[in-house]
C-alpha cells in the first residue's frame, strides 16, 4: 500500500512539472519541432525543398529523421530514407516559411515529391515526449506492483484458510482417544484461478477418507468444518478422486483490495 501512496505521488510530481520541462530553464535553449510523415518515393532533399524552400536544408540538430523504431538516423544515411519514417523540423523551419513566390520552385516540388503536400504535421517537444515515457513507465510499474501485492495476498489467504481447515479436519483425532492416527493432508494453491484444493488421504491401515466408502461422511465433514470457520470467502467445490487423494476444492469468492 505504501508503495501504491509512493507512486501515485511520484505520478502527480511530474504532471506537475510537465509546463515547467517544456518551458525550459532560463539557462536552457529548448527547441519544439513540427514532425511530418515521409511518404513513398520522398527523398530527404525532396523533403527539405518543400518543407524549407531550399534541397541542401538538412544540417544539424534542426533537420532530424527518425526511423519506424523512433531512432534517429545520421544525416550520412539520410540516403536510404524510407516510407512512413519520419522527418522532424526546429520550430521556425517549419513550413509556414516556405518561398512560395517563384513558380518554377513549386513545380519542381510538386513533381519531384507529389505526396509531401499531404504531409500531416505532428507536434513534437522532446521534454513532453520524454516526461511521457516516464510517466507511462511510472504507471506500468504500479501496476505490475499491485498485481504482484494482490497475487501474494491472495496466496496468503487462500493457505491462512487451507491452514485452518485442516485444523478443523484433524480435530476429532486429537480430541478423542482410540479416533486412530491422523489423515494425511497436503495443500495446493492456484491464485490465477483463485482456488485452493486440500487434499486428505487414509493414514495406514485406514480407510478413511476415501470417496468409494465414505463420500457421506467427507461431505458431512466438509459442511461442518466450512461452518466452523464462517464467516469465509471461499465456496465449496464437488470433491473428486486422485488416486489415494480425496480431492476437496475450494473458490475463492471474495475480494482482495
Amino acid at each position: 500500500m505504501k508503495a501504491m501512496v509512493a507512486c501515485s505521488a511520484l505520478l502527480s510530481a511530474l504532471v506537475t512539472a510537465a509546463p515547467v520541462l517544456a518551458a525550459g530553464s532560463p539557462n536552457t535553449t529548448t527547441e519544439r519541432f513540427h514532425c511530418y510523415r515521409i511518404r513513398t518515393g520522398d527523398s530527404a532533399a525532396d523533403v527539405a525543398q518543400h518543407l524549407t524552400g531550399h534541397r541542401g536544408n538538412l544540417s544539424g540538430a534542426l533537420f532530424q529523421v527518425f526511423d519506424s523504431h523512433r531512432q534517429l538516423v545520421p544525416n550520412t544515411q539520410y540516403d536510404r530514407i524510407a516510407a512512413g519514417w519520419t522527418v522532424c523540423l526546429a520550430e521556425g523551419r517549419a513550413p509556414a516559411a516556405i518561398p512560395t513566390s517563384t513558380p518554377a520552385m513549386a513545380a519542381v516540388s510538386v513533381q519531384q515529391s507529389p505526396a509531401i503536400d499531404d504531409l500531416q504535421p505532428i507536434f513534437y517537444d522532446p521534454d513532453v515526449w520524454w516526461l511521457a515515457s516516464l510517466v507511462l513507465a511510472a504507471m506500468t510499474s504500479l501496476f505490475a506492483l499491485n498485481s504482484w501485492r494482490k497475487q501474494r495476498t491472495l496466496e496468503d489467504i487462500m493457505r491462512r484458510f487451507g491452514t485452518d481447515f485442516v485444523r478443523e479436519f484433524g480435530r476429532p483425532w486429537a480430541h478423542y482417544r482410540g479416533a486412530g492416527a491422523t489423515p494425511r493432508v497436503r495443500l495446493r494453491t492456484n491464485h490465477r484461478k483463485a482456488r485452493v484444493e486440500i487434499l486428505v488421504a487414509p493414514p495406514p491401515g485406514r480407510t478413511y477418507p476415501n470417496l468409494t466408502d465414505h463420500r457421506s461422511n467427507i461431505e458431512y465433514d466438509v459442511v461442518r468444518i466450512t461452518a466452523a470457520l464462517k464467516p469465509s470467502a471461499f465456496a465449496s467445490v464437488e470433491p473428486y478422486a486422485e488416486g489415494e487423494w480425496v480431492v476437496l476444492p475450494f473458490q475463492f469468492k471474495g475480494r482482495v483490495n
